[in-house]
């Protein structure tokens, strides 16, 4: 019998057989930094813009004959300047000589390349987390404080943060904090239902006398509590009223043509009297701020119950540069690095025609 058969070659030079490959399957998507325009490139670390109101209506007529004696300024109390500083995102990365000269690893052509790679998607992920947070913005000190950019929860919301937080959203007149009625709260999402989402967008309305699209950046507990308006499930009780009794039925209705061989259960668009919601659901969507009076933390919770409500047309990030910059740092024997660094700012152009959903759980 031959010595060398497939058995017997195991701790004999044998060779494992690893496939060229590797499989990944975090992909998660980056909805608000994908959407959202492209700005200007910010002259400076603090930059600003300006927010605008039409006048109301006026009633009553002009007496014939009637000299002019007053005039009206729709620029005091109409208009604002809003501004938010930008922020430095920063990833750096290396590997060794060895790693890169002589080992071969399966899967990966360049070592260097794929943490670059991944590199630029964990800044782009940062950016994501960082604009649809409800960090407030925030100036760098040179000592222990950082440029921060406030992000858009910050913007959508009561004045709970003083009269400087973020930069230039203040409640002086004129005021472009966002209606109480834009902002759904509560303890679970299961409590949503089609009249709660109506409400935000005719408050949204009410501000903007608009019909419009909206994109909403909604958390998968969110989600999956707007699919749940499809149908309903209800216990018939056999006692009194509220209480289910022991031969309760379970009864499940589902808004679908019962004949259909498909099962659907999803809503991706929320069309209301005020304007239509597209659902876009992240895994990004979350807080950075504790405590009372609320501070920025470094620590970020995911919150899967939130929902942004926004008109894209007033979002803006503005960029310094390239997104996302790759730049060599020396070699000193420890193998190839490099820096990855972007500069950027949020632009919320008019928080009034913009809405949220904080619920605390599912």
């Amino acid at each position: 019998m031959p010595l060398l058969t497939e058995p017997n070659l195991s701790g004999r030079g044998k060779r494992e057989d690893l496939m060229d490959m590797i499989a990944l399957v975090d992909a998660k998507d980056t909805p608000f930094t994908s959407m959202a325009r492209k700005g200007s490139k910010p002259g400076n670390m603090f930059f600003r813009w300006q927010a605008d109101q039409n006048p109301g209506p006026t009633i009553g007529g002009v007496i014939d004959g009637t000299d002019v004696s007053s005039y009206s300024n729709f620029v005091v109390g109409y208009r604002k300047e809003l501004a938010n500083y930008a922020q430095v995102f920063r990833q750096t990365v290396r590997v060794s000589k060895l790693t890169q000269d002589i080992a071969d690893v399966a899967g990966v052509r360049d070592e260097l390349s794929d943490n670059i790679a991944k590199g630029i998607i964990a800044i782009k992920r940062s950016m994501e987390a960082t604009f649809t947070s409800d960090q407030y913005g925030q100036a760098d000190n040179q000592t222990t404080n950082a440029y921060l950019t406030a992000g858009v929860q910050a913007w959508i919301g009561g004045n709970d943060i003083g009269t400087t937080l973020p930069i230039g959203n203040t409640t002086t007149s004129p005021s472009f904090i966002t209606p109480a009625a834009s902002i759904v709260s509560g303890a679970s999402a299961s409590a949503l239902t089609d009249a709660t989402v109506q409400g935000v967008l005719k408050s949204i309305y009410d501000q903007t006398g608009k019909y419009k699209s909206f994109d909403a950046i909604v958390g998968t507990d969110l989600k999956r509590a707007f699919t749940s308006l499809l149908g309903t499930t209800a216990l018939t009780t056999t006692t009194t009223a509220g209480v289910t009794g022991a031969g309760a039925t379970k009864v499940q209705t589902f808004q679908r043509d019962a004949a259909a061989d498909t099962f659907i259960q999803s809503v991706d668009v929320f069309q209301g009297d005020f304007g239509t919601v597209r659902l876009h659901p992240t895994t990004f969507l979350g807080t950075v701020r504790s405590g009372t009076p609320p501070v920025n933390t470094t620590v970020y919770s995911q919150k899967t119950a939130y929902g942004l409500v926004l008109d894209m047309d007033l979002i803006e990030v503005r960029y310094g540069g390239n997104v996302a910059n790759v730049t060599a740092l020396p070699d000193y024997g420890g193998g190839p690095a490099r820096l990855i660094e972007a500069v950027a700012g949020l632009v919320v152009g008019n928080p009034l025609g913009l809405g949220k959903f904080t619920y605390d759980a599912a």
